[in-house]
């Protein structure tokens, strides 16, 4: 099984090789984090522009980053069921479960893509134009800029499990129409309305989306000397987005396993 839905990753990732949506999301992404600075700016004065960090991931990554990837992963299987495609999946050797895991394990790998590249451009700007220096008050070092490295890198790794979920939750829409463009706005549509309605149904502390902001913190509080403590949010973020991960997976390949194939 693992080898297949291995070949089958494979292909799908040549694929989106050969799409130009597939580079317009990391294309919008860098250009977000260049244009950074005008909104936070960073200096060679000395002092440590970990804020410029702690500002431009979240803010691009939490924003037009997740916007992109949503949109993304909605058509990557509604594509496939609009065009007819989807049918080559019943004449090969490989499941539809299969099939489906290949499309997340791809959903998956542009998450991580557009997070790691979110991490280095800012990063990045910040060691070109401004001081990575640690972070002192009145003179003293509270925090080495290896201290701000570790904590960053822990909420980088911290923050792929909720974008891992909304991945998963964009193929699983994905995976129940046929229209890219339905997929789209469906997903965009029920993100925006439980992002409202969540807090007055106090349904908030069980919805992965809610943590989405959480992985990054401990960072930024440190950018200001203050220490926060990972848990218990961490626990609840891994909690709320595993869950979710593997009720959306589960939903999408009980969903195409059941759907008919036939191209009208």
């Amino acid at each position: 099984m693992m080898d297949r839905v291995w070949n089958a990753y494979r292909v799908e990732i040549d694929k989106a090789l050969r799409r130009k949506l597939t580079y317009a999301g990391p294309l919008l992404v860098a250009i977000a984090v260049c244009l950074m600075p005008l909104v936070r700016e960073i200096a060679r004065d000395g002092v440590g522009d970990y804020g410029f960090v702690a500002y431009a991931t979240p803010v691009v990554l939490n924003l037009l980053g997740l916007f992109f990837l949503l949109t993304y992963c909605a058509g990557l299987i509604s594509t496939e069921l609009g065009s007819g495609t989807i049918c080559l999946v019943a004449v090969r050797p490989l499941r539809r479960q299969e099939f489906v895991l290949a499309k997340l394990a791809l959903a998956l790998t542009y998450a991580t893509v557009l997070a790691v590249l979110t991490a280095l451009l800012s990063w990045g700007m910040a060691a070109a134009f401004g001081d990575l220096t640690g972070v002192s008050f009145g003179g003293e070092i509270v925090y080495t800029n290896l201290d701000m490295l570790t904590a960053y890198l822990l909420g980088l790794a911290l923050s792929l499990p909720p974008l891992f979920a909304a991945a998963a939750f964009a193929v699983m829409i994905s995976s129940l129409t046929r229209s890219s463009g339905a997929a789209v706005a469906c997903t965009i549509g029920v993100w925006l309305l439980m992002d409202t309605v969540k807090h007055p149904l106090r349904i908030a502390p069980y919805l992965f989306s809610t943590y989405i902001e959480t992985p990054w913190q401990v960072f930024a509080g440190r950018c200001n000397g203050l220490d926060y403590a990972w848990s218990p949010g961490v626990w609840y973020l891994l909690g709320a987005s595993l869950g979710a991960l593997c009720v959306f997976s589960a939903v999408s390949m009980a969903a195409l396993s059941a759907r008919n194939l036939r191209v009208w």
